[in-house]
């Protein structure tokens, strides 16, 4: 828990807490003030308590220790994304050689996010670049994990397009029983909502209308609510291009339309750019 402690001190006198208000039960006072000199570690349960009395969630506090950057994979799915955006074929690879030469002691996951460039990668540049063996390791972790949580719902959202069908079914229903101990977490909530509508779409596009209903009645259960205005609205635009791949009505393009006018109307000029490409491919076919 390197300067662990000294983090902690500083939120708690930002905070105007005293060394009394936090000790408890759990924790001393002279437990405390060594922690916050750095003399001494705390076990999990004593710092996970010292913080609940902190009234400070973890995520909130690791991001501090991490010099208010996010982890590693939120800043490498943050590049990513910007060459994505950007269409930066080349930005993407000099991120991959430089990533996959850095030196690091977690290789599992480090090997992973190289997997996760790569494909990436592969869809942008249109190039086969990622191999058999490097899937087979990407869905080998995830199928291992018996909780999925944060990092395992990300590295799914981001890769899902790669796999075939039958794996991607599988894994995806994989990802519904094993993230619910993890869905009561905002966070989690989202990107699992995400993910099944991200399904729900993929489903359509591979025109298998069977499967997409699995997804439509996941989505059905999560109860968006008038604040979720993203999860809605692409929601509505995933029926109407459910309805139109069944039964080939123009009422449903012009719903579909009107989803991605909305999208555009609030500001959301990446999004509405990528489902407004989408909506013409669908006109064209």
């Amino acid at each position: 828990m390197k300067n662990f402690g000294n983090i902690f001190k500083k939120f708690r006198e930002s905070r105007g807490l005293s060394l009394k208000d936090i000790a408890n039960e759990d924790i001393s006072k002279s437990q405390l003030s060594r922690f916050e000199n750095n003399e001494t570690d705390l076990t999990i349960t004593k710092f996970m308590s010292a913080l609940d009395r902190l009234k400070m969630p973890i995520d909130e506090f690791m991001y501090a220790v991490n010099d208010f950057h996010g982890d590693e994979l939120s800043e490498l799915l943050s590049q990513i994304r910007t060459n994505v955006i950007n269409q930066d074929v080349i930005g993407l690879r000099k991120l991959l050689h430089i990533y996959s030469a850095k030196e690091t002691n977690r290789a599992t996951f480090h090997h992973l996010n190289t997997i996760l460039i790569k494909i990436r990668l592969q869809t942008l540049s249109k190039e086969d670049i990622v191999t058999e063996g490097e899937l087979a390791s990407l869905t080998d972790y995830l199928f291992s994990v018996d909780y999925w949580g944060n990092y395992e719902l990300r590295l799914f959202l981001n890769t899902i397009d790669v796999l075939n069908h039958n794996l991607f079914m599988r894994l995806s229903r994989e990802m519904l029983n094993r993230s619910d101990f993890y869905s009561e977490i905002k966070m989690n909530r989202d990107l699992i909502s995400h993910m099944t509508l991200n399904a729900f779409i993929t489903c359509i596009e591979r025109n298998q209308l069977m499967d997409a209903l699995y997804f439509d009645k996941q989505l059905k259960s999560f109860f968006f609510d008038e604040s979720e205005m993203y999860e809605r609205i692409v929601y509505k635009y995933a029926k109407n291009y459910y309805d139109y791949r069944k039964n080939g009505s123009n009422a449903s393009i012009i719903e579909m339309k009107k989803c991605v006018d909305f999208m555009k109307a609030v500001g959301s000029d990446h999004i509405a750019s990528h489902y407004e490409e989408h909506l013409e491919k669908i006109s064209i076919e």
